[in-house]
């Protein structure tokens, strides 16, 4: 509830999640990024929808679609329950290098107030265990680049 009551507020909101899915609404905005991801560079897409003033972005990668149900029996994070995948860490860790290069490299212009890349101002909130690299990140890559 909180990006849409955000965006009802006037502000711009992005969610950003992992593709785990064929979205119908969901759209490919042919963007790709590189991503260093333990000892291999990986390029992700963004799948994109408008829904209720929020820009949905979905990260795409095959270590992602490859964990749904409808693929592997299996779920989100791990085989069976209390079991995770041996990968989490490096999926997320791509989750959330996705998500910082997103406002910067997407050009969308779904809202009639809005348009173009979300550019460098922007608040980050992570919100789960899976976007706890975020803030290092940040501090890490980025604000010691002066972004």
């Amino acid at each position: 509830g909180l990006p849409p009551a955000l965006a009802a507020r006037g502000h711009r909101v992005m969610t950003i999640s992992p593709r785990y899915d064929q979205y119908k609404d969901a759209w490919d905005t042919s963007v790709a990024v590189e991503v260093k991801v333990g000892d291999s560079v990986e390029i992700v897409r963004f799948f994109h929808c408008y829904k209720r003033g929020v820009d949905r972005v979905f990260v795409d990668h095959p270590m992602f679609l490859e964990k749904v149900w409808g693929k592997t029996g299996s779920k989100t994070y791990g085989p069976k329950a209390g079991l995770d995948y041996l990968d989490n860490e490096l999926r997320f860790s791509l989750l959330c290098q996705a998500a910082l290069e997103a406002p910067k490299v997407l050009n969308l212009n779904s809202s009639n107030y809005f348009s173009g890349p979300y550019g460098e101002d922007v608040l980050f909130i992570a919100n789960d265990w899976h976007t706890a690299l975020i803030p290092c990140y940040l501090k890490s890559m980025y604000q010691s680049r002066g972004i």
